[in-house]
C-alpha cells in the first residue's frame, strides 16, 4: 500500500515544487522591501511582527531577539524640509511667544536652499497652517549660492567670523554676533560692509599691538596698519551709503536698519568717536519705538516687540552703556540718551512706574535662584534699565536750582521697591557666584560671573548715592569697592595668565616689563595683555567708580592700576582715559599728603571676606613668605592666600580725606582719537550758580 501512495504523491509533489520555486520569485518582485524588522528576521529573510521587546517570530523559534537597527539617517545631500516655502514674498509667521518677526527676503528660485538644522517633518495637508515655532528656536532660511565677497573682503569676513564676533561679545556669549549678523551677511549689503569694516578694524588693532613689531624694511604692502585702516573706513562709508540709498520701508528693511545701526555704533565706539556712536544709538532707539507704536496701533495680542529678542537685548545694553556714560561724564545736548518720553505736563507726584516705553519690554519677576548665567544677565539688564528710567523720571520733577546728579532725599520713598529688587537679585545670584571657582567652570564663565557681580555692586552704589548730597556717604560702601577690585583682579589676572602663556611661553626670554607703578606690593603684575575692544560693558565702569569715589588709598590705587594694565575699550568706556581721570581726582583730594604716588604698600587692603565661600581668599590663611607649593590665584600670578591681611596700613595711608577736599567729576570733554581730554570737577551737592571754591579743571594728553 505504501508503493501506490508514494507513487501517487511523487508526481504532484514534483510539479508543485517547480511551481513553488517560480511563484515566490514573482511575488517578491512586486513587494517592497521592509527594513524595519529585527536583525534575526532580516537575516532569516522572513516577515517580522516587530513586537517589542521580542518579535513573535523569534519567540516561536525560541531564539533571542537581538533588537532592531537604528533608523536610517538622512543623507547629506538631501534637503530636509523645515518650513513651507514662502509664497509671493510673504514674511515668516509671527510667533505667539512675543510676536517677534523673523522676516525672510524672497530669493531667486535657482539658488539652493541651505537647511540650518536637520528636522524631519511630515508634509502638511493642503489648507492647513503649519505650527508656529517658538522664537528661541525659530529658523531663518537663506538661499545663497556663495558669499558675495571678493578675495580681499573674504579675508576680513573670515577674521570677523573666527575672532571678531567673539571679541565683540565681551565676557558673555551673544548669538547676535555669532549667528544673526553672520546670517544677514548673505542678503543685506549694509550688514556685509559693516562686518568687513569691523574685521578690518580688528586687524588694524592686531597689527598695531603685535609683539615684536615688524621692522620698517619688512612691511608687507598688503598686510600693514595703513592698508587695514583704509579698508575699514572704505566699507564703513559703503555701509552708510547702502542704508541711505535704501528706499524700501518694509519690515525686512527696518530690521536690517536696526541691526546695521548696532554695528555702526560699535565701529564708532571702536575708533573713539563717542558722539557719533550716541547718534547711532539714538536713531536705533527711535526706530525701535516707532515699530512698536505701529504694532500697538495694529491691535496685535502682544504688539510690543517687532524684532527678535536678541536684537532688542542689544539695544537695551547699548542704551544702558550710553546712559552710564552720560551719568559719569555729563554730556551736553544733543548727546544725551533719553529713556523716558519728553513731556511738559507732569502729575502732582511722581511714580516709580513711569509711562515711557522701556527699551526692553520683557520684565519678568526675579526668581528665588537663577538657573543660568544668561538668565541672571537678562534680569540685571532689565533691572538696571528700569532703575535708570526711574531716576531719569525723578530728575524731571526737580528744578533748575537742584544740584547736579543729586535727587532730593524726599523722593527716595518712591524708589524703595528697587532696594528690594536689588537684594532679591543678589540672593538669586549668590549660588552662581559661589560656583565660579569650581573646576568644571570654563575661564570665560568665571570671568563673566565676576564681571556681572561687579556691575551689580556698582549699580547698587550709584542708585543709593543718587539721593545723597555728600561725598562722605561713599565711605559706607568701602567693602563694596574692595569687592569690585578683588573681582577685577580675578578677571585681569586670568587674562594676563593666558596672554603670558601665548606671547611668552618661555618666561626666561620674556622682555615685557611693567610700565606702571605697582600698587599690589609686588604680588600682581600685568604686562602681557594686548589692547582689546568689546561692544559690551565689563570691568571699566565699576573700576572707574572705585577710582573716583573710594577714598581708601590702597583700594583706589589698585583700581587705577587695574584700569591702566587692562588695556580695554568696552563700548565707549576706555580704560586709559578712566585711569587718568581717577589719578587726577586722587591727586586733587590727596594733594596735601606727602605720600608718593603708587608708593610700595606695607600690605594689601584686599578683603575677600564679604564675597561668597567660593572666593579664593576664603580658602587659606595668609603667610608672609610663600614658596612654590602655594597655589596661584585665578589669574595665575597673584598668591591669593599669601597676603598680609593682619598688617595694618601706615597711619599716613589711613588718613581720612575730609569733606572739604572731596570733589566729583562735573564734565569731561575728550577725543579718544587724538588722546586728549579736558576734565572739570567741583563740589557735590552745590546749587547751580553758586561760587564753588573747589572747582578745578585740567587738560590731559596721553
Amino acid at each position: 500500500m505504501m508503493g501506490p501512495i508514494n507513487t501517487s504523491m511523487a508526481g504532484p509533489s514534483g510539479s508543485s515544487a517547480d511551481t513553488s520555486q517560480e511563484r515566490p520569485r514573482r511575488f517578491r518582485k512586486s513587494r517592497p522591501k521592509v527594513k524595519t524588522g529585527c536583525n534575526n528576521c532580516k537575516q532569516r529573510r522572513i516577515k517580522c511582527g516587530e513586537q517589542r521587546p521580542a518579535c513573535d517570530q523569534c519567540v516561536r523559534s525560541k531564539k533571542i531577539c537581538t533588537g532592531y537597527p537604528p533608523p536610517p539617517r538622512a543623507k547629506a545631500f538631501e534637503e530636509v524640509p523645515i518650513a513651507p516655502k514662502p509664497r509671493g514674498g510673504n514674511l515668516a509667521p509671527i510667533s505667539p511667544a512675543n510676536e517677534a518677526i523673523r522676516p525672510v527676503r524672497q530669493q531667486p528660485l535657482s539658488r539652493p536652499v541651505v537647511a540650518r538644522q536637520e528636522i524631519q517633518q511630515r508634509p502638511l495637508p493642503r489648507g492647513l497652517t503649519p505650527p508656529q515655532t517658538p522664537v528661541d528656536n525659530m529658523l531663518m532660511i537663506y538661499r545663497p549660492s556663495m558669499l558675495p565677497f571678493d578675495p580681499v573682503e573674504g579675508q576680513y569676513f573670515q577674521l570677523f567670523r573666527e575672532r571678531t564676533a567673539s571679541e565683540l561679545s565681551g565676557f558673555f556669549d551673544s548669538s547676535f554676533w555669532t549667528r544673526s549678523v553672520l546670517q544677514e551677511c548673505h542678503t543685506e549689503e549694509p550688514i556685509r560692509h559693516s562686518v568687513v569694516a569691523l574685521g578690518a578694524l580688528y586687524k588694524t588693532l592686531e597689527k598695531m599691538s603685535e609683539s615684536p613689531p615688524s621692522s620698517p624694511a619688512a612691511i608687507d604692502q598688503a598686510d600693514n596698519v595703513a592698508r587695514h585702516w583704509a579698508v575699514a573706513f572704505k566699507h564703513y562709508s559703503l555701509a552708510l551709503n547702502s542704508m541711505v540709498t535704501s528706499t524700501s520701508r518694509d519690515q525686512v528693511s527696518q530690521r536690517m536698519s536696526l541691526m546695521a545701526t548696532v554695528l555702526l555704533a560699535c565701529f564708532d565706539s571702536f575708533i573713539g568717536d563717542h558722539e557719533q556712536a550716541i547718534v547711532q544709538i539714538q536713531a536705533g532707539l527711535r526706530l525701535l519705538e516707532t515699530l512698536r507704536e505701529e504694532r500697538r496701533k495694529a491691535f496685535l495680542p502682544k504688539p510690543e516687540e517687532p524684532v527678535e529678542q536678541d536684537l532688542v537685548q542689544m539695544f537695551t545694553r547699548l542704551a544702558i552703556q550710553a546712559k552710564s556714560y552720560d551719568m559719569a561724564f555729563h554730556f551736553p545736548q544733543p548727546y544725551v540718551i533719553r529713556l523716558t518720553p519728553q513731556s511738559s505736563d507732569h502729575p502732582a507726584s511722581p511714580s516709580s512706574s513711569d509711562g515711557g516705553s522701556p527699551v526692553s519690554t520683557n520684565q519678568s519677576p526675579i526668581p528665588d535662584m537663577f538657573q543660568s548665567l544668561i538668565e541672571a544677565r537678562f534680569a540685571w539688564d532689565n533691572l538696571c534699565e528700569t532703575m535708570m528710567r526711574f531716576t531719569e523720571n525723578m530728575f524731571s520733577f526737580t528744578t533748575a536750582m537742584s544740584p547736579m546728579g543729586v535727587l532730593p532725599n524726599s523722593l527716595k520713598q518712591y524708589g524703595t521697591s528697587f532696594g528690594e529688587k536689588l537684594a532679591a537679585w543678589s540672593r538669586a545670584f549668590e549660588p552662581i557666584l559661589s560656583s565660579r571657582m569650581m573646576p568644571a567652570k570654563s575661564s570665560q564663565e568665571k570671568t563673566a560671573i565676576a564681571v556681572l557681580k561687579m556691575n551689580q555692586i556698582m549699580g547698587e552704589i550709584l542708585f543709593y548715592m543718587t539721593f545723597s548730597d555728600t561725598e562722605l556717604q561713599f565711605d559706607v560702601y568701602l567693602p563694596h569697592f574692595k569687592d569690585i577690585v578683588n573681582l577685577a583682579m580675578e578677571v585681569v589676572g586670568d587674562e594676563e595668565r593666558r596672554a603670558a602663556a601665548k606671547r611668552c611661553p618661555n618666561p626666561d626670554f620674556c622682555y615685557h616689563q611693567p610700565t606702571h607703578p605697582d600698587a599690589f606690593g609686588g604680588q600682581y603684575t600685568a604686562r602681557h595683555i594686548k589692547p582689546s575692544f568689546s561692544a559690551d560693558l565689563g570691568i571699566v565702569p565699576p573700576l572707574f567708580v572705585a577710582a573716583t569715589k573710594c577714598r581708601d588709598p590702597m583700594t583706589r590705587r589698585q583700581a587705577i592700576q587695574l584700569l591702566r594694565t587692562s588695556s580695554r575699550r568696552e563700548g565707549m568706556w576706555d580704560s586709559e582715559l578712566t585711569a587718568r581721570i581717577g589719578s587726577w581726582v586722587m591727586s586733587i583730594e590727596e594733594e596735601e599728603d606727602v605720600t608718593d604716588d603708587f608708593g610700595r604698600p606695607t600690605s594689601s587692603s584686599t578683603d575677600l571676606s564679604r564675597l561668597s565661600a567660593g572666593s579664593p581668599g576664603s580658602r587659606s590663611v595668609g603667610s608672609p613668605n610663600f614658596g612654590n607649593d602655594v597655589p596661584l590665584g585665578p589669574g595665575g600670578n597673584a598668591r591669593w592666600g599669601s597676603r598680609r591681611e593682619s598688617v595694618a596700613l601706615s597711619p599716613h595711608n589711613r588718613r581720612t580725606i575730609p569733606e572739604e577736599r572731596r570733589v566729583m567729576v562735573r564734565s569731561v570733554k575728550f577725543n579718544l582719537r587724538e588722546h586728549t581730554a579736558t576734565i572739570e570737577c567741583g563740589t557735590r551737592g552745590l546749587i547751580p550758580g553758586m561760587l564753588d571754591p573747589r572747582t578745578r579743571a585740567t587738560r590731559i594728553v596721553w
